[in-house]
């Protein structure tokens, strides 16, 4: 083997190997953002809450307000929950996995869906950590329906290949901002809140630049 091919190997190797490598590890660097604390459920969505287990290599960095009553935790939760079900689906199971409908609904979920299906048409996973931030809540109108918006920032999320476990380039590129997104929210036949109605505005004005 030629010393050029050599190196590629190597690289290829390495690569593969931070695929597999937990988050601390795969950050390498000590500026890199950090998985933050779940929003724990309310007492009331304890014994119907669907855990959501990620892997070690992926993570969400969720900057939200403090929830100053139990109806903003309850939909805050709801956001959380739901973005990480989108990572869930996106890494692993698809647009048919069980969770996003428990936290997504109508228009929403279709919309979810469609992005989940990128992934897994690419044969690809998120490797790294989402960060969401500027969260803004809404309490529900007289229609009972509650907004949050906030920007997601893509730039420490790779496309890992899930044959090879090869990780390629971050969805968000450098110097670009965020996606601004609002989602809707409306308590569903069995009392739960889910996210019924999406919009998202890439490289927003609204959000940073990433670095």
């Amino acid at each position: 083997m030629n010393d050029v091919a050599g190196q590629r190997s190597v690289r290829k190797a390495a690569a593969a190997l931070l695929m597999l490598a937990p988050l601390g590890t795969a950050a390498g660097c000590a500026s890199a953002p950090r998985p933050t604390p779940d929003i724990s459920p309310t007492a009331v969505a304890v014994p119907i809450d669907e855990r959501i287990t990620l892997p070690t290599t992926m993570g969400l960095a969720f900057k939200h307000p403090l929830p100053s009553n139990k109806i903003e935790h309850q939909v805050l939760y709801t956001v959380q929950q739901s973005v990480r079900a989108q990572l869930h689906a996106e890494y692993g199971p698809g647009a048919k996995d069980p969770l996003l409908s428990v936290y997504w609904s109508g228009a929403a979920l279709t919309a979810i869906k469609h992005d989940v299906s990128g992934w897994s048409a690419k044969h690809q996973q998120p490797v790294g950590v989402l960060v969401v931030s500027n969260t803004t809540y809404s309490a529900p109108n007289s229609a009972g329906k509650a907004t949050v918006s906030f920007c997601t920032n893509w730039r420490h999320v790779m496309r890992g290949d899930a044959k090879t476990h090869v990780v390629g380039p971050a969805v968000q590129k450098a110097n670009t901002p965020g996606t601004f997104t609002t989602l809707t929210l409306a308590r569903s036949g069995d009392g739960r809140w889910k996210v019924s109605n999406m919009t998202e505005t890439a490289h927003s004005p609204k959000c940073a630049v990433s670095k």
